[in-house]
C-alpha cells in the first residue's frame, strides 16, 4: 500500500525506475525519512527487477503436469512473476503474486478447504496462513462420527511441510477453541488447564514505538486460570491469545503513524481483529485532525470500533471540560457519520470520571486505562487497559500494553457487530 502510494508520487511522465536506481545515492536519505528502510529496500529492488524483467500476460499456459496458469510471466519463459493463477489437474486453485516462478504468499482453494497464507517451493503450507475448511469437508467428519468439538472449522497458526507445526489456534464446529503448540499436526495439550480459550479476550495496542513484531507468534502468558500477567510471566507454560489489536493510525491535525498501514495488512493476513485509535490534541483543530484519521485509517466490516484516545491531562485543565466534551462529541460524531461505525473512547479512569462524566457521551463506549488487578469501578467501559507492563511473546521491544474485553469471545463479537451502523 505504502509502495503504492510512494509510486503515486514519482510516477508523472518521468521513467521513475532509472532515476531511483541512479539517484540513489542522492535522495536514499530523503526517503529514508518518510519511509521504513526495509520498505524502501523492497522497493527498490522492486524497481530493478521490473527494469530487468519485461512481463507479458499468458492465458492457458500448460505445464507438463496438466496444470494450467493465467497471469503474468517474464517474456519469453515461462517463469511466474506477478500476479496469477494456477490451476492442476485435480482443480486446486493457487492466485497470488508469484516470484521467480514461486509463490511466497497466496491462497489455495480446494472442494475441501481455503488456505491463506505462505508457501513453500513446492506449493506446501510453510509459515503463518490460516485454513477453512468446506461444509462438505465438515460433513464428511459428522459421517465419520466425529463430535463438533473435535472438527476443526478454522485453524489460524503457523505450518511446516502443510502439517500445522508451532503457534495456532483452532475455532471448532461447536465454537470452542484450542490454542497453543502443534507438533506435526497434534496439538500438544497441557493437561493442568483451567480455562477456556475464549473466555477471556486480550489484546493488545501498537503504535511507532513498537518495533520489530514477530506477528507469526503473538501471545500472552498467563497462569493455568487463564489470567494474563501484568508484569514479568512467573512461568511461560500457559498463553492465551491475541483476539485483537489497537493501531495509532493518526494524532493531531498532521501526524501519521509510520507503521500504522503495513500493521493493517498485518494483522488480517495473522487473523488478529483491527482497529485504528487517533490522539486527540485540543490546540490542533478538530475538524482538521478529522480529516487526518478519516484520510489515513481504514474500518471495514468486522474491524474494532475506532478510539478517539483522549489523555493529555495538561491540555484538558487549559482548555477545560466543555471545551474537551464539545470537541470530542465533534470528532465522535463525524466519525460516526463517516465510517458507518460508532467510535469509542480510550482514556484513563480519572479522566472519564471527572471530565468526560456527561450524558451526551452515555452512548459511546469506553475503553478505560486502569493499571491495577481490579478493573475500572464505573460500569460503562467495554475495554481496560490493565497494565502497560505486559509480556508479548512475539515482541523483544519491552513492556506492552495488555487490553481485556469485558465478556467471553460470543460477547466480543456480538460487541463489535453491534458498533456497525450500516
Amino acid at each position: 500500500m505504502l509502495i503504492d502510494k510512494f509510486r503515486g508520487l514519482i510516477r508523472s511522465d518521468f521513467d521513475w525506475k532509472k532515476i531511483l536506481m541512479y539517484s540513489l545515492p542522492i535522495v536514499s536519505f530523503i526517503i529514508g525519512l518518510l519511509v521504513p528502510s526495509p520498505l524502501f529496500d523492497r522497493l527498490r529492488k522492486e524497481a530493478v527487477d521490473e527494469e530487468e524483467q519485461q512481463l507479458v500476460e499468458v492465458a492457458g499456459l500448460v505445464f507438463a503436469d496438466g496444470s494450467r496458469y493465467d497471469g503474468s510471466v517474464i517474456k519469453g519463459t515461462k517463469t511466474r512473476q506477478g500476479y496469477g493463477r494456477l490451476t492442476t489437474a485435480d482443480s486446486t486453485v493457487y492466485e497470488g503474486n508469484w516470484r521467480n516462478d514461486e509463490l511466497p504468499y497466496g491462497q489455495r482453494t480446494t472442494s475441501s478447504s481455503v488456505y491463506r497464507g505462505r508457501f513453500d517451493k513446492e506449493l506446501n503450507n510453510e509459515g503463518f496462513g490460516i485454513i477453512e475448511y468446506s461444509e462438505a469437508f465438515i460433513d464428511g467428519k459428522r459421517k465419520q462420527g466425529m463430535a463438533e468439538c473435535d472438527i476443526v472449522q478454522t485453524y489460524i497458526g503457523n505450518w511446516h511441510n502443510n502439517n500445522k507445526q508451532g503457534l495456532g489456534r483452532s475455532v471448532k464446529v461447536d465454537g470452542s477453541m484450542d490454542f497453543g503448540r502443534y507438533d506435526n499436526g497434534v496439538f500438544q495439550a497441557i493437561p493442568d488447564v483451567n480455562y477456556r480459550v475464549g473466555g477471556s479476550v486480550y489484546g493488545v495496542d501498537f503504535s511507532h514505538y513498537q518495533k520489530d513484531v514477530d506477528w507469526d507468534n503473538l501471545a500472552l502468558y498467563c497462569d493455568k486460570d487463564g489470567n494474563v500477567y501484568s508484569g514479568k510471566p512467573k512461568d511461560k507454560k500457559y498463553m492465551q491469545p491475541v483476539f485483537f489489536v489497537y493501531l495509532k493510525a493518526t494524532e493531531g491535525a498532521t501526524i501519521k503513524d509510520e507503521t500504522y498501514s503495513v500493521r493493517t495488512i498485518e494483522a488480517e493476513r495473522h487473523g488478529v481483529l483491527k482497529g485504528a485509535y487517533h490522539f486527540l490534541h485540543l490546540g490542533s483543530p478538530i475538524e482538521e485532525q478529522i480529516r487526518n484519521f478519516v484520510e489515513t485509517a481504514n474500518w471495514t466490516l468486522g474491524d474494532m470500533p475506532p478510539a478517539l484516545d483522549v489523555e493529555v491531562v495538561s491540555e484538558i485543565k487549559e482548555y477545560g471540560k466543555e471545551f474537551l466534551v464539545e470537541k470530542t462529541l465533534q470528532w465522535l460524531r463525524k466519525i460516526e457519520s463517516t465510517m458507518h461505525v460508532r467510535p469509542i473512547i480510550y482514556t484513563r479512569e480519572n479522566i472519564r470520571n471527572e471530565y468526560l462524566n456527561d450524558d451526551r457521551l452515555k452512548k459511546y463506549d469506553f475503553w478505560i486505562a486502569k493499571y491495577s488487578k481490579k478493573g475500572p469501578a464505573n460500569f460503562d467501559w467495554h475495554l481496560w487497559q490493565k497494565t502497560d507492563k505486559g509480556v508479548l511473546e512475539g515482541y523483544d521491544g519491552g513492556r506492552i500494553d495488555i487490553n481485556l474485553f469485558k465478556g467471553d469471545y460470543a460477547s466480543f463479537i456480538r460487541f463489535i457487530n453491534d458498533k456497525t451502523l450500516r
